[in-house]
Order: structure tokens, then sequence, then C-alpha cells
């Protein structure tokens, strides 16, 4: 005989028993997020800007637009996950959308490949794909005034055309075939008529740009010690070291963001790898921007500032670096506090003293390599680091909108640095959601600490007002977050695969099914002619599955339904024909064990260890036919037992367990089959446990709120079961998380966010 193993977290009695169709209290939107709250709005406080955030978790196809409160007004739904996102005036939405690797020719993190806008209805209106053996498209693009679209590309250069540029071979990696990708900037003239497609109208190329000191043959040479002398030009032969530096060096500037000014007709680039900001001017011919004249600035499409790193151009040391793997440059739109001024998200990873967090700054550009610092947000004990991307956005009312990527959290500061609103996405990889009480799990990238699977690129925020939303209805809907069902629903135990199905619908869908195979093992096999029985073990309102095993008289118990035994209950006497139950015999702690035996008409209760918890009684002489169920039927909070007449197609519910029968329910459904089983739940929530009946033959289940044998309130519907299962009624709370939840498309696009180092593959920690 096996020996008990003691039940995992279970709470000991006297703990007053949660009210039966509760999960955990669970009534109103309030007492759901004070409850375990792992996602969803934190903050709303009356500071915070008033407003619709726009976001989407980056390895989810889903966009979605919020109010304060975090219910959805808009979604939009494409084919794969994305890093930037904008809505567009008319409630369109741009969206830098990832293409699966096989849909692109080469690519590292921050790879997208298209382009698209959706409608306010879902509907695609314009789409622009690069993504060739030569050019790719990559993390940002934007739209400007005159209707076209700025976007960046990588730019692919073999070994033998990067040397001839004037690079340093040692600094080539054969592992990306000693290649080296230059970006581009490209301006597309969208063929909105065609509904994809576009002109290139205007272009801009890093490589024209370029000073070295390696080659003394290349037109683009001088002497080490006149590279700080040339900040208008990028330093072809500079490679970042050190914690956070990207070790696929064919990805050498690695842009992530592109920010366009139209009072100045600039372009502002942030490149990660230099730690680096660029100002270049747009106002030129393409022509002109090859060269180093033409244009506003007359300095053609050279960089007229830049800001973060002057390692890069040999204007000072690791001291004097502001800037360390930063995003989501921009201006502050006119109209804002601090117009014309730049925002940036500083990752912070690797600071030159060794620390490593992150901060929004707020500068004013000087001279070459110099800002005016204005504002700033973060500090190393604020606990705030995304060591990849993130973005923010200032506010109408002066706050600023943080995302902090890694993590998936969206919050608003005050100027003075106060949290006034915070909202944590609880989408993640594969379009998934989860459910409240639960977390992202971490996503296994190496080299990169905290990233979880709800890792959102940027979030933005507009207010009613703007042109996005002017005219727009924007009724408040749903909660993304997904809530626990609050009543029961059935579950099957099939005896044959010794496997469960749990339904969390009650309408017959098969969106939020686990499935759980096999059930209850391994330990010792238990066989096809074991019963089932569910019980909330730990009073958490949750129940979990268990087999009763006749033949070597043990319960077997699973504490979190993941078809493993958490415990084995050897019940002394026990015989083969006993039928097993689960209940709260005195409505104080978590539900215990009990059976009945049809032939010596006695139910018979039990402690979780396998001792009497209270005294056994018997029935009137009963055929053997009859079944026995559990249910609150009162709404006291115990449990209590009756038996089910397949013959008569009557039930008997009796509120009490000491034998007597005054306190009996008593009626007879409509005549059907005898071979239907009875099952018990509290299929409305209201806290009472009423009964149902299933047709094995057309696999349907007749559900009724009553128990005084009217039908005027039944819940029918069929489920795709063997025709042995078994029925049962549970709340089966939160399922855990898929051990694989990102889809094939998806999980092979997840090299698309940024990370320190090249991805060859992603696992998710489970």
């Amino acid at each position: 005989m096996t020996t008990p193993h003691a039940p995992r977290n279970l709470r000991s009695k006297p703990l007053r028993r949660r009210a039966r169709g509760t999960l955990a209290g669970i009534e109103s939107l309030e007492t759901r997020l004070a409850l375990a709250q792992t996602m969803g709005v934190f903050v709303n406080a009356p500071e915070a800007q008033q407003g619709y955030t726009l976001f989407n978790a980056t390895l989810n196809p889903t966009t979605h637009l919020i109010d304060n409160n975090g219910q959805e007004v808009r979604a939009w739904t494409s084919t794969g996950g994305t890093t930037s996102v904008y809505l567009l005036e008319g409630g369109s939405i741009l969206r830098n959308t990832i293409l699966a690797p096989p849909q692109r020719a080469f690519g590292s993190n921050g790879s997208t490949g298209k382009i698209e806008i959706i409608d306010w209805n879902n509907k695609p209106v314009w789409s622009y794909t690069l993504a060739d053996a030569k050019y790719q498209l990559h993390h940002d693009s934007i739209l400007l005034p005159n209707g076209n679209i700025l976007a960046i590309a990588w730019e692919r250069f073999s070994r033998a055309e990067a040397i001839a540029l004037g690079r340093d071979p040692a600094k080539l990696n054969p592992a990306t075939n000693s290649e080296l990708w230059g970006e581009a900037i490209l301006e597309i003239k969208p063929d909105l008529a065609k509904g994809s497609g576009g002109t290139i109208v205007w272009e801009w190329h890093l490589t024209d740009h370029l000073v070295q000191s390696y080659d003394a043959g290349k037109p683009n040479y001088v002497k080490p010690q006149e590279i700080v002398k040339n900040p208008q030009r990028v330093n072809l032969n500079f490679v970042p070291t050190g914690i956070g530096a990207d070790t696929h060096i064919a990805d050498w500037a690695h842009f992530n963001a592109i920010a366009y000014n139209a009072k100045t007709d600039q372009i502002l680039v942030s490149s990660r790898e230099f730690s680096e900001v660029w100002l270049i001017d747009h106002s030129t011919t393409t022509a002109q921007a090859a060269g180093k004249t033409g244009g506003k600035s007359g300095k053609g499409g050279d960089l007229l500032w830049r800001y973060g790193n002057p390692q890069t151009w040999n204007a000072g040391g690791a001291s004097k670096q502001t800037l360390q793997w930063q995003h989501n440059i921009q201006w502050i739109s006119d109209g804002l506090p601090g117009a014309g001024n730049l925002l940036v998200f500083n990752n912070g990873w690797g600071r030159p003293d060794g620390s490593s967090w992150s901060s929004v700054m707020e500068i004013k550009p000087t001279t070459y390599g110099q800002a005016t610092p204005v504002w700033s947000y973060g500090s190393p004990k604020a606990g705030f680091f995304s060591p990849i991307i993130s973005g923010m956005q200032r506010q109408p009312n002066g706050n600023t909108l943080i995302c902090e990527g890694v993590k998936g959290n969206l919050f608003e500061v005050t100027p003075a640095g106060k949290v006034v609103w915070r909202y944590v996405n609880p989408d993640i990889a594969g379009g998934n959601t989860l459910n409240q009480g639960t977390s992202a799990p971490a996503l296994n990238v190496s080299g990169t600490p905290g990233v979880f699977t709800n890792l959102t690129f940027r979030a933005l925020k507009y207010t009613a007002a703007s042109p996005a939303l002017a005219g727009r209805s924007l009724t408040p809907g749903k909660l993304i977050e997904k809530y626990p069902t609050f009543h029961d629903t059935v579950g099957f135990y099939e005896p044959s695969s010794r496997s469960w199905l749990l339904n969390h619908h009650a309408d017959g869908t098969s969106t939020a099914v686990r499935k759980i195979t096999p059930g209850i093992s391994p330990q010792v096999a238990v066989s096809a002619a074991s019963l089932p029985f569910v019980g909330d073990f730990d009073g958490s309102g949750v129940k979990t599955t268990g087999v009763y095993d006749g033949a070597a008289g043990t319960f077997r118990l699973d504490f979190n339904n993941d078809g493993v035994a958490d415990s084995i209950v050897p019940i002394p006497g026990a015989k083969p024909w006993w039928q097993p139950l689960a209940g709260n015999w005195d409505g104080v702690g978590g539900d215990e064990l009990g059976i009945y035996d049809s032939r010596a008409h006695t139910f018979r209760f039990y402690t979780l260890q396998g001792t009497q918890a209270t005294a056994p009684f018997v029935t009137p002489a009963l055929p053997a036919t009859w079944r026995p169920l559990v249910g609150d039927w009162d709404g006291d909070g115990k449990v209590t037992v009756g038996l089910y007449d397949p013959l008569a197609y009557t039930f008997y519910l009796n509120n009490k367990i000491d034998g007597s029968i005054t306190s009996l329910t008593t009626f007879k459904t409509p005549k059907v089959p005898a071979t239907w089983l009875p099952l018990a739940g509290d299929w409305n929530g209201d806290k009472k446990t009423t009964v149902g009946l299933y047709d094995p033959a057309a696999r349907t289940v007749y559900l009724n709120n009553r128990i005084d044998g009217s039908i005027t309130n039944m819940i029918t519907y069929t489920l795709p079961v063997g025709p042995t299962a078994i029925p049962v009624g549970g709340n089966w709370g939160s399922f855990p998380q898929p051990k694989a939840p990102i889809s094939p498309a998806l999980l092979a696009a997840a090299v698309s966010f940024d990370s320190s180092k090249p991805r060859t593959s992603l696992n998710v920690v489970k």
C-alpha cells in the first residue's frame, strides 16, 4: 500500500470557508483588482492625463486602445507582432509589423519587414513590404505631413563591399558571413489607390557619410587624430564593447527610432550601438543627401548634431558618455510643455560607474556632443530598468507617459516624478492574454536580464480631441485582462485515456478548454475503472481533480490540475464499488473526501489524510443504480449530499449529512433515458448548487439553475467528448500557462525585439 503524501499548500481548518460560487470573494471590479493583482490598471490618480493609450505587446498580433480605467475602446489585429504603432488622423493606425524569418532574407533584433495602415474598423488600407536580400525594414516608420512614410531599413553589404568602404576586416564577424549592414532612411509615397506598394521619393544612406582611419587608400580616410575633427561623419570602425554591446557586429549602427520636425524639416535617429542620437537635414534632394553640401543647412546629408557617446568620434572617454543603448528619440511637439526640446529613453544598461538603471531625459541640443539637461525621471534607487526597447511621450498637462518595455509596464509621471497612472500589459507572446492573478512568463533571452513575454516596444496616449480620435465613438468596453469564471462549468473525465477536459465556458465553446493527459498519474497507473471526483481542497474557490482507484482503495488528488497526483490517500476497508465524493462537510476550510457505498446504502466522510471526518449514515435500502451527488443546496457554505434515481429520473437533495430527511428536496425531471448521468454545480454564480444531466449519446449537458423541478432556467450545450466520458461540475480557476504559448509564426518572429545578443532561438522560461 502506498504511503499517503502530505497535501501541498492546504490550509488547515479553522479558516472559514469562502462562499461557493465566488473566487476569493470576487464581486466588484475594485475587489478583483485588490486581489493578487498582476496586470491591468494599478494607479489612476486625478492628476493623470485624460486620454486613450495605444499599445501592442511586441510578440502579439493585437493593438489595443484603452481608456484610463483600462477598458478597451478599440482593437486592431494583424498577422504578426509589432515594434512601433501610431494612431493617424481619422482613426487609422500605422503599424510596423513583424514578418516571420521565412519571409525575410536577413535581419536581426528589431526586424519588421512590413508597414501597414489599418482603418478604425480593422480593415487593411495599405501595406508596404521591404525584406529582400539588400534591404530590410526594421523598428520604426512614421507618417510625414505630406502623407509619405519615413522608414528605416538595413542596407546589406558583403565582406568585400565592407572592406571597399574602409572597414577593418578584423571588425567583421564570420558568424554573420563577415557582412556589414548600413542604415538607410527611405521616404515612401504610398500607392493608396492600389492598397499596397509605393515609390521611394527620397533616401539617405549612412555609408555616404563615413570616416575611417584604417585604410589610407579610401577617400573617406583621415588620420586617427583627425576623427575628432569630423563629428559630422560616422566612424566606420567604431565597435562598442562592454555590457549590453551587440555581438551581431554586422548590425553595426542599429537604428531603433526615427522622428521628424516639420518646422525645421529635420530628422532624428537613434543609433543603439553608438549610444548616440543623430540629427539629419531632410530638406535636401536625394543627391544632396548623399553628399556634404545642399539643403537648408548647407551640409547635405552629414550629421548636423550628435549626442550621447563622445567615444564614437574620439571626443572623450567613457566617463563622458551620457546615453547607454537608448531608444525612442523624439521632439516634444508644439503646444506641449517643453515644446522643441528632445525626449529620449536612456536604457542605462552598464553606466560608466557599472550600475544599470533607466532614465527618461529631456534635453536641449547645443553643439556637437553637447546638450543642456532640462528634466529627467529615474535614479539608481527607483527600481526602473529596461535594458532594451522602451519609450516615452510628453502629455498636454506636462506629465510624461513612460513604457518600461521589457516588463510591459506603462506608467505616467508628473514633472515631480509622482506616478499617477500605471498599467501592466496583460497580452503576451503568441496572441495570448493572461488571467488576472497570473504573471507574464519570463522570456529567456541570452545575455539580456528581466525580459518577459508581455514586452512592449512603446505606448502612446491620445486625447479625445486629437485629430486621431475626434468624432470617433470611444465607448468603454471590456478589460483586456481575463478573469477566471466565478461560476461552475462542466468538465469531463475520460476513463479509457485517463484524461480530463475542463471547460471554462458555459456555452459549449472550446476556446478555454484545458486537457490533462494522463490524469492523476504516474506513481501507480490507475485502472480504467477508476472513478473521477473534483474538490476545492484548499478553500480557494477553485476545484481540482482526483480519481478513486477502487482496486487499490486509494484517492489520488491533483492540487493544481496538471495531471500529476500530489497526494495518494489510502482508505482503510475501501471497496472497489465505492463511488467517490468531495465536499466541505463542516463549512470550514477546504473540501474533504467521501464515498457512497451503494451496496450498504451508506455515506462515509474522510479527512484528506484518510481518517474519519464525521459519522457515516445509512440511507433507506435503495437500488444500486442510484448515483450520489454533493452540493451546497441552500447556500449556507456547507456541502451535503443527494441521490439521483435514473429509472424514476428523480433527484433527492438533503441539506443535512446526519441521515435525517427533515430537510429534503425531491423533484422529478421530464422523462429522460436511464443512461443520462447527473452532475451538480453552481451554474450561475449565486452560491447555491443546482443540478444537471448529461446525455452521453448526444454529448449534451442540461444544466438547471433551479432545484424545484422546473425547466424555465436551463443552460444547454454540447461538448466534443467520447461516449464514455463522465461529467463533473466545478470552477477551474486560472489554467496554468501553456508550456509553449508562442505560435510557430510568432515564435519564429521573436528575434524581432531588441537584445544585446544575436538570436538563433528563444525559449519561454516555464
